[in-house]
């Protein structure tokens, strides 16, 4: 927000500058200097306008200036100009200083939650200093635009921020499908999370995952599961699937979808290439687009893979990592919350900055421990504590509920099966 004042000039010093300057007259006269302050009430107006420019709210005030009057009387009392080419000293008074002060506004990062407020613009406070005393009159304060609406909806990942998430799988302990009835118990338990991310289009899940998000106040991160070494979903039905879910379930309103991720760790486990990711990337907000959703498009990688394959990060809306401190045999439960800061931090760097959002982050329960890295009940609390009190926005827990459907496997510590953070 802009704030444009207009303030007037002090018309007296001109006056000054004519009384004192010219050629010197060696003539006996007295000089008697007068000083008169004058106060000018100025009116002042302040203008505010949006981010475009353009101006939405005016008002008026008033401020108080003071400037001094100079006149000259002369008697027939003697007194000797001088001859060397100096004016007189006027030492009776000090030129009185005017200082405008205006307060800085902090940029603010407008945009991302599920229902907008606005803030009015601060106030704009003028301050008058000056070495002569001033009027008691206060200047009128200045009224505040009203106040937008409570219930603007906006997108809150397109603004730079989402509130803490946290993962959910389509999955059964023996494998099979969760019916739709175990998937609204299980959101309804996930209410506190105000964002869930769902994998690919198996188990009916999109629809189900829709309806019950928008009774929930909840959004949503999707994607899909690609894999050109086979075995993979393809991506235009599953944008497909998305389309024909938000137009029965949510009017055609894209609001309820945040992120959409093409693949989940495929280069990592070189499974796909970063040119393949970057091409379904652009195919995949393509498509988007059209359908009408305008959120963020990228893809889901390891810190390590996406560091090493900064492509992905440059076609990508926002770059999107699984980082796990468990498996840092280093790290203990207590500096979860560092680790995986830390490892953002270097993703960061190495992908120019841009913003990152953290897919998956969490610690086991149960398994084989890894160095320094011990899986318990206990540090799995410690663990989450520490990520939490390093991560309020941009970061997606991992997980919501035990996979008792994935297998045990010495490379993950025999751990696979008991991330679940909800009972």
């Amino acid at each position: 927000m802009k704030s444009i004042v207009l303030a007037s000039a002090l018309a007296a010093a001109s006056l000054l500058v004519s009384s004192v300057s010219g050629r010197p007259l060696n003539h006996k006269r007295m000089l008697v200097t007068e000083v008169v302050y004058v106060t000018e009430t100025i009116a002042e107006a302040i203008v505010y306008v949006d981010e475009a420019g353009a101006p939405y709210w005016t008002t008026t005030s008033t401020v108080l200036t003071s400037s001094p009057s100079v006149t000259v009387a002369t008697s027939t009392a003697e007194a000797v100009l001088s001859s060397s080419g100096s004016a007189p000293s006027l030492t009776s008074f000090e030129w009185p200083s005017s200082t405008l002060v205006l307060p800085l506004v902090e940029p603010t990062a407008v945009s991302a939650q599920d229902a907008t407020t606005t803030q009015a613009p601060p106030s704009t406070t003028s301050e008058v200093s000056s070495a002569v005393p001033a009027s008691t009159q206060e200047p009128e304060p200045v009224p505040q635009p009203p106040a937008p609406a409570d219930d603007v909806p906006f997108d809150e990942a397109a603004a730079g921020t989402l509130p803490l998430g946290i993962t959910w799988d389509a999955y059964t302990g023996s494998a099979n499908c969760k019916s739709a009835d175990q998937l609204a118990s299980e959101f309804s338990k996930m209410k506190d999370y105000k964002v869930i991310r769902i994998y690919g289009m198996d188990c009916n899940q999109i629809p189900l995952a829709i309806q019950n998000a928008i009774k929930n106040g909840q959004k949503l991160m999707g994607g899909a599961f690609l894999d050109t070494s086979g075995g993979g979903e393809d991506l235009d039905q599953v944008i497909q699937t998305y389309k024909s879910a938000i137009d029965q379930y949510a009017g055609g309103n894209w609001d309820v979808l945040q992120l959409f991720a093409v693949e989940n760790e495929r280069v990592n486990e070189h499974r796909m290439t970063s040119s393949q990711v970057v091409d379904a990337i652009g195919r995949a907000r393509n498509q988007l687009q059209r359908f009408g959703y305008n959120g963020l498009v990228g893809a889901v990688e390891t810190a390590p893979a996406m560091m090493d394959n900064p492509a992905i990060c440059g076609a990508a809306d926002v770059v999107m990592v699984n980082i796990h401190a468990f498996f840092d045999r280093n790290t203990k439960a207590q500096d979860a919350g560092t680790f995986v800061k830390g490892q953002v931090e270097r993703v960061k760097s190495a992908c120019d900055n841009k913003r990152v959002v953290v897919t998956e982050s969490g610690w086991p329960r149960e398994g084989n421990a890894n160095g320094a890295a011990i899986p318990s009940p206990e540090n799995q609390r410690i663990a989450l504590e520490s990520i939490r009190s390093n991560f309020n926005s941009d970061m997606f827990l991992f997980s919501a509920f035990d996979s008792g459907w994935k297998a045990d496997s010495a490379s993950t510590f025999n751990s696979e099966r008991y991330w679940g953070v909800i009972d």
